[in-house]
C-alpha cells in the first residue's frame, strides 16, 4: 500500500493505492473518509492518476457528505437563535407573532408569523426563499449567459424547487433549467457555478471531456466553488 496526491484546483485529494490482481482500476471512499483505490501491478501510476482526476468531482461530492455526517448535526428546525444561511452569510432567526414578513437587519432574520408551528414557519420561509430565488436567479443567469451564448445556447426560463439531491437540472429540449431554492443559503459565486454547469449541458448532455473543457475555460475556479457549495452553508431547513 502506498500514498499518493493528484491536484483538483486548489485542493489536495489524497488517496491510497493497493496493487492486486484486479482486471480494472477501483475506487472507492470508505466511511473514514479515506479515498482508496485498487489496481494492478503493471498499471502506471500516471495511468491510475489520471482515472483519480476524472472522478475528483465525485470524490469531492462523497467526501462533502462524510464530513457532514461526522459533525454534530444541529436541532432541526426553526427556534430563537438558530443560524440560517443567506446569500452566504449567517443570520441569528428572530421569531415573533403578527401578520407574515421576513426582514433581514442586520445580522439577524426577522421573522413573524401568525402561526408559531414548525410546519407554518417552514412553509413561510420556503416561500420567501423561492420569492427571493426569482429574482437573484435571474440577475445571475444575466451575469452569466453572456459566457456561453457565442456557443448557440439560447437562454432558458428557470424554474425553481426545493429539491433534496440536486442542485439543478435541465431539459432535453433545452428551454428550461430548475435551480434548488437551497442555493439562495450559498454566496452568488457558488450560485454561478450550478447555473453555468447546467448552460453547458445545452451543449453536452454528458460529463466528458469537451464539457469539462468548456467550463473550465469559462470558469477555472468552478472546483472551488462547487467545493464549497457541498461543504458549507448547511442550516437543515
Amino acid at each position: 500500500m502506498s500514498t499518493h496526491t493528484v491536484q483538483y484546483g486548489s485542493i489536495k485529494i489524497e488517496f491510497e493505492l493497493i496493487r492486486k490482481e484486479v482486471k480494472y482500476i477501483n475506487l472507492r471512499v470508505n466511511k473514514h473518509g479515506k479515498v482508496v483505490v485498487s489496481a494492478a501491478k503493471n498499471v502506471p501510476l500516471a495511468i491510475i492518476k489520471e482515472f483519480v482526476e476524472t472522478k475528483s468531482d465525485w470524490i469531492i461530492t462523497h467526501l462533502a457528505e462524510i464530513e457532514k455526517l461526522r459533525q454534530s448535526i444541529p436541532p432541526i428546525g426553526f427556534y430563537e437563535g438558530k443560524t440560517l444561511y443567506y446569500l452566504g452569510k449567517a443570520y441569528s432567526l428572530e421569531l415573533s407573532e403578527g401578520p407574515a414578513k421576513i426582514e433581514l437587519q442586520g445580522e439577524t432574520l426577522s421573522m413573524t408569523s401568525q402561526h408559531i408551528t414548525e410546519n407554518a414557519l417552514w412553509e413561510e420561509y420556503l416561500h420567501w426563499l423561492k420569492e427571493q430565488g426569482k429574482i437573484k436567479f435571474e440577475e445571475i443567469m444575466s451575469g452569466i449567459y453572456p459566457l456561453v451564448e457565442p456557443y448557440g445556447i439560447s437562454r432558458p426560463v428557470i424554474q425553481i424547487r426545493n429539491m433534496k439531491t440536486l442542485w439543478g437540472s435541465c431539459t432535453t429540449t433545452g428551454k428550461t433549467i430548475r435551480l434548488n431554492l437551497q442555493l439562495m443559503k450559498a454566496p452568488e459565486e457558488c450560485i454561478e457555478q450550478v447555473i453555468l454547469h447546467e448552460l453547458i449541458h445545452f451543449r453536452y448532455r454528458n460529463h466528458g471531456n469537451d464539457f469539462y473543457a468548456l467550463l473550465n475555460d469559462l470558469m477555472p475556479d468552478w472546483r472551488d466553488r462547487k467545493m464549497a457549495l457541498e461543504s458549507k452553508y448547511k442550516d437543515y431547513v
